[in-house]
């Protein structure tokens, strides 16, 4: 061959070289930029794995999840279906999504703490240090706040460990927390570059007052409504959003939010300037991104069982959706080695404690199917199986401590994780009621009995009722008590009533209470709803109430010891009438 032709050939590979990089960049550049963001939130101090208990072949065949009912046929009668959730499975799948995409951002949308012995043994310490070399940011959760500003401090600086900060950059920007001890360990926003897409990181908690104390309630100084729009949440948020986009530059903002799902939503439709809601505190499983407002919203439902992976194209500031999937932390899921050795440390400690023995793997009783803290599809009872239960669980340890309230009543707030169908263990119940804390104890709240006069009894139901259309936290859970509302009615102002209630259908074992509105009941709630109940009207029943002594965890717990056997639903002890 010619000088001359290999010369030619040689340009002409030279040219096509070049030409097949400048195709390949060019359609990087169409493609943009790739990001995955992992999420999770509402994880409740599960560290521990939750046991899948013996699974009836009725509960088996409810489910729409085919791997329990396969597991079902594999061990029929034995029903042992492994475990589910837990931190280490959680870190083996973040540490996995990460190898294969360096391109990831790990969230957690808030509330880490409370939950499980494992919180009341070590107070989330040891679970935030675990999960500062797992996550990037963590928006906080209002349960982050349930023992105080000072202790949380504590617990983040590790002062009460006696260990090293936590070094997981934490948010939230609509808690006021200047001159507190949290003014240096919490930020508003924060900026971080992954895989060359920058991000802008804001969080915001809820506001609703039954969730905090006065020391923090205090500390809001944006509400969600005002009288001048430049005065709400929305419009603070927007700055805040505004900030990141515009200022900072940032391509994609994301917004960590422990609102609820229902807030999420009015965030969207008013908040400029935000791509991406990651949501918290609903509890709700968002199986597919939710797209409102140009924003994509996504929610990993609760406890540690689910792990969401959003998959995002940034290209010339549009931010689109390229795929989801929730990763269902099952049996199926390995664990990871280093995390295991660290939780089953945890637990020895937990178990150690002469407070609690092994509330892992002794049994308390025996549950015949999912007790459950939804309330019927379709069906007009907003009565519960969990709050049934619970319930029941006061009037039954009461009345053998010789007190014998007339009724008792809880809220579903307070009412923590289902109890699935299987062997019941000690952390089961703790989940199932695992608010407040008792230091000497390790347990949460106390019950108490209170002698409220039946027109008052009316207007705290009136006032439940009322708060329908925007939580579900305030919704009553009775035992003795039967009512029906109608939700498709106006609110009622607060003192005023009937709105929504229908008085005539109030009952206390069988007895209308409109009939003598001025007899007093014993009425039997946890101390947290007697404050809010308090709070109310004043003050007023700091001198009707009776302390017992007793702690819902212990209530239910020998409550279902004496059943043995335990198959609850709901009933339609209290129903909504809505047309």
């Amino acid at each position: 061959m010619s000088a001359n032709k290999r010369g030619t050939k040689r340009l002409g590979v030279f040219l096509l070289a070049c030409g097949m990089i400048l195709f390949l960049t060019t359609a990087c550049f169409a493609q943009g930029k790739r990001l995955t963001i992992l999420h999770t939130n509402d994880t409740h101090s599960v560290m521990v794995p939750l046991h899948d208990g013996q699974v009836s072949w009725a509960t088996a065949m409810e489910k729409e999840d085919l791997w329990r009912k396969l597991n079902w046929f594999h061990s029929p009668g034995q029903g042992q279906g492994g475990s589910r959730a837990g931190l280490a499975r959680m870190a083996y799948l973040i540490k996995k999504i990460k190898s294969q995409r360096p391109e990831t951002l790990v969230l957690h949308g808030g509330d880490v703490f409370v939950g499980t012995f494992e919180f009341n043994k070590y107070l989330g310490y040891p679970e935030l240090k675990i999960m500062e070399n797992l996550y990037d940011v963590m928006e906080l959760g209002n349960h982050e706040f349930d023992l105080g500003i000072e202790t949380l401090a504590g617990i983040l600086s590790g002062q009460l460990a006696g260990g090293a900060p936590v070094q997981l950059p934490l948010l939230c920007a609509n808690i006021d927390l200047s001159g507190t001890a949290l003014a240096g360990l919490v930020k508003t926003a924060v900026v971080k570059n992954v895989g060359g897409v920058k991000v802008g990181i804001f969080g915001l908690v809820t506001q609703d007052p039954q969730n905090y104390s006065d020391e923090v309630n205090s500390r809001f100084p944006y509400p969600y409504e005002a009288a001048l729009p430049e005065q709400t949440l929305w419009y603070y948020a927007g700055q805040l959003a505004g900030q990141l986009k515009l200022a900072e530059g940032c391509d994609l903002v994301v917004c960590l939010s422990h609102l609820g799902k229902n807030l999420d939503y009015v965030l969207a439709d008013n908040v400029p300037y935000i791509d991406v809601i990651v949501g918290g505190h609903s509890h709700d499983l968002i199986k597919m991104p939710v797209t409102r407002n140009g924003k994509i919203i996504v929610q990993a439902g609760a406890f540690g069982e689910y792990l969401g992976e959003l998959n995002l194209k940034i290209n010339n500031g549009k931010v689109e959706l390229a795929g989801y999937r929730l990763h269902e932390l099952d049996s199926r899921v390995p664990e990871d080695p280093a995390t295991r050795n660290l939780v089953n440390q945890i637990r020895e400690g937990v178990v150690s404690d002469p407070r609690f023995g092994p509330v892992y793997s002794q049994a308390v009783g025996l549950a015949l199917r999912d007790i459950t803290k939804d309330w019927p599809e379709g069906s007009p009872n907003r009565d519960v199986p969990m709050g049934n239960l619970v319930a029941d669980a006061y009037i039954h340890g009461l009345n053998k401590a010789g007190l014998a309230p007339d009724c008792a009543l809880t809220v579903l707030g307070y009412i923590g994780a289902e109890i699935r169908a299987g062997k019941i263990v000690g952390n089961d119940i703790l989940r199932s009621v695992p608010y407040g804390y008792d230091p000497v104890s390790g347990l949460g709240f106390k019950v108490v009995v209170v002698y409220l006069p039946g027109q008052l009894l009316l207007g705290g139901l009136e006032y439940a009722a009322g708060t329908m259309d925007f939580t579900t936290d305030i919704a009553v859970q009775a035992s003795g008590l039967t009512y029906c509302y109608d939700s498709s009615r106006p609110a009622a102002p607060l003192g005023q009533f009937p709105t929504r209630l229908d008085v005539m259908s109030v009952m206390v074992n069988g007895e209308p209470v409109a009939a003598n509105p001025d007899k007093l009941y014993a009425v039997a709630m946890n101390e947290q709803v007697f404050n809010f109940f308090n709070a109310m009207t004043g003050g007023q029943l700091s001198e009707a109430k009776v302390d017992t002594g007793l702690f819902e965890y212990t209530l239910v717990r020998d409550y279902i010891r004496d059943l043995k056997k335990v198959s609850y639903a709901s009933e339609g002890r209290i129903k909504d009438l809505k047309q």
